[in-house]
């Protein structure tokens, strides 16, 4: 059996000349997701290896389900059998992971990130500015194959910008880029078709392990609850820590703050670990 181009090509979805494909906002751009994959990268599976042909295809899985609005263009899956679910989670169907979108069905709702609150396109663009150079992905090991195929897999690339989003409080945190490297790992289990087409996809990994990162030099932003009107909002920035809406706080207490001082109802204090040019805030 001769295999599908998604299986030789991680790019083989993109190169496709039907007009007919619908695409979210035209054939996306991975040039920078490439770039970073070649240059971080821990792996270099042999042309043709089952480890290579499991990578190309998940790498144009991704891209069909991100990027393709009709499901049934996926050439990447078998639809009418096909289910995605991440860490045992809700199963979802090829429209409903679209509806949903790629991100928001990877993450969920956590501390960090309010799924229900963030919509396709803001969730892409809170992590690709973030995440400037591109983030590359990498299968590390391949424990089994066709039909059941199950491996360990590594996300990557620098922060480089801002990561700004709501978290599930319903407060929107943003914290400056680290300028780190961001590694993210996980499990993969995919039931395939002979013709490598995927039908059941789970995924297992941690989410925080992205979002501690990301968040690195704020920890406790996303934990924030405020409870003052959006005009009292006044951020102070000095040279050790960010106090969030602590003006607030003193002219309803009455009462000044120093760097020793606790807020009090439910406001917080945001600690840096970094330099002073760094900040984190909340509103």
């Amino acid at each position: 059996m001769s295999l599908p181009d998604y299986a030789l090509d991680c790019g083989a979805v993109l190169n496709e000349t039907s007009t007919n494909v619908v695409w979210r906002k035209g054939p996306p751009d991975y040039s920078k997701a490439n770039t970073c994959f070649e240059k971080y990268k821990s792996t270099n599976h042999q042309v043709g290896s089952l480890e290579s042909i499991v990578q190309n295809i998940v790498k144009n899985w991704e891209k069909e389900v991100s990027h393709k609005v009709d499901p049934n263009q996926w050439r990447t899956v078998d639809l009418p059998n096909y289910s995605f679910s991440c860490n045992g989670g809700q199963k979802y169907s090829g429209y409903e992971m679209l509806k949903q979108g790629t991100y928001n069905a990877l993450i969920g709702e956590t501390t960090y990130y309010n799924s229900a609150a963030i919509s396709f396109e803001e969730s892409h663009l809170a992590f690709k500015r973030a995440l400037g150079e591109g983030f590359g992905w990498e299968l590390l090991e391949l424990y089994s194959g066709p039909p059941v195929v199950s491996f360990k897999w590594k996300h990557f690339g620098p922060m480089t910008d801002y990561f700004s989003c709501r978290g599930l409080s319903g407060l929107i945190y943003k914290a400056d880029p680290t300028k780190k490297m961001v590694n993210i790992f996980g499990m993969c289990i995919a039931r395939v078709t002979e013709d490598l087409r995927i039908q059941d996809l789970q995924v297992f990994y941690d989410p925080n392990q992205l979002f501690t990162q990301l968040t690195e030099i704020c920890p406790y932003a996303p934990f924030a609850r405020l409870n003052v009107e959006a005009s009292d909002i006044k951020p102070i920035i000095n040279s050790n820590a960010l106090f969030v809406k602590q003006q607030a706080l003193d002219q309803r207490n009455g009462s000044s703050c120093t760097k020793k001082n606790v807020p009090r109802a439910g406001f917080s204090s945001i600690k840096s670990k970094s330099p002073s040019s760094l900040v984190c805030t909340i509103s």
